[in-house]
């Protein structure tokens, strides 16, 4: 029987390990050491709080554990560079093998990240990459919306469901306004690369890559506009919890000429006559392993200004879906 080493972290691609173990060895043929690292904490940390942070981590292996039932397994959990504690970890535990996705960091789709790096040059055993660009045929795997406005609701990373949803890109600037209610997300802004054909760059300079919100918060995020060999930035929203669901309102209006200077006003989000406020939109699952699609665009129509009798926030502005 064959001992595998599982380094996982609570993110989608980090997952896709535990995937590969499944279709590729049964519960007869390897043995498996589950190892979660929280990295924000150092080795010189307090007592106190290493055993705080190890006993989420417990518990966060002990949800996944549930997806590997028959395995024989065993579960380790630490502070410190991830890196370090990977190779150590398969030193003591006398691992045949590591398998783990080349980077975990959802913004990171065609390197290898520098953990991963770190274990291929130290590791003492044999160390596999999961593949993550197996399917060809440009499929995205999350929810994709189209209107300006809208709720969403993203199931946990564990489920069967979607878990994470692209908004609409639009060809102007703009404020991503997000009102999270339930849950927590992780708001990602990426940049198309034409030599990797994929959303793994940074956009402009002087805008959010990437954003937490919990529950009862809002943000009001300026996304720029911009294109690169003519594919506009991509908007993500990924649920962080393995099991809970997440839900958030989103609005998408104009970009006032001060954004930058001055503060946002606050979205309302109550719903207005005329617009379908969409609940979430249930798609048939698609294949894990993608290459990233186009993300639909928004096109913006611009008309004179008119002066209004009285003022109120206008909406975001018309647009125009090809289908």
């Amino acid at each position: 029987m064959k001992k595998i080493l599982l380094p996982i972290e609570e993110t989608q691609r980090s997952l896709k390990a535990l995937h590969y173990v499944k279709s590729h060895y049964s519960p007869d043929e390897a043995e498996l050491v589950l190892l979660m690292i929280d990295e924000k904490l150092s080795y010189s940390v307090k007592s106190e709080a290493e055993a705080e942070a190890i006993k989420v981590l417990d518990e966060k292996l002990a949800l996944i554990a549930t997806e590997l039932e028959g395995y024989k397994l065993s579960m380790l959990s630490g502070v410190g560079k991830a890196g370090v504690r990977i190779t150590r970890a398969a030193r003591e535990t006398g691992a045949d093998l590591i398998i783990m996705t080349k980077s975990s960091k959802e913004d990171m789709l065609s390197s290898i990240g520098t953990t991963a790096e770190y274990v291929i040059n130290n590791a003492p055993c044999d160390v596999v990459i999961v593949s993550e660009q197996v399917n060809r045929r440009n499929e995205y795997r999350g929810l994709v919306y189209r209107t300006a406005k809208g709720t969403v609701n993203l199931r946990g990373q564990l489920g069967d469901k979607q878990s994470e949803c692209l908004l609409p890109s639009v060809n102007r600037d703009c404020i991503y306004h997000i009102n999270v209610t339930v849950g927590k997300v992780r708001f990602f802004h990426t940049a198309y690369n034409p030599d990797t054909r994929n959303w793994d760059l940074p956009p402009l300079p002087g805008q959010e890559v990437t954003m937490d919100i919990a529950a009862g918060e809002s943000r009001n995020i300026l996304v720029k506009a911009d294109s690169n060999d003519g594919k506009a930035d991509r908007i993500r929203i990924v649920n962080r919890d393995m099991k809970r669901e997440a839900v958030f309102d989103f609005r998408i209006t104009a970009a006032p000429k001060e954004a930058v200077q001055e503060p946002i006003p606050e979205p309302d989000f109550s719903a207005k006559p005329g617009f379908e406020n969409r609940a979430t939109q249930e798609v048939p699952r698609i294949p894990v392993d993608f290459e990233a699609p186009e993300v639909p665009t928004f096109l913006a129509e611009h008309k004179p200004e008119a002066k209004a009798e009285k003022p109120e926030e206008k909406s975001v502005f018309s647009v125009e879906i090809n289908e």
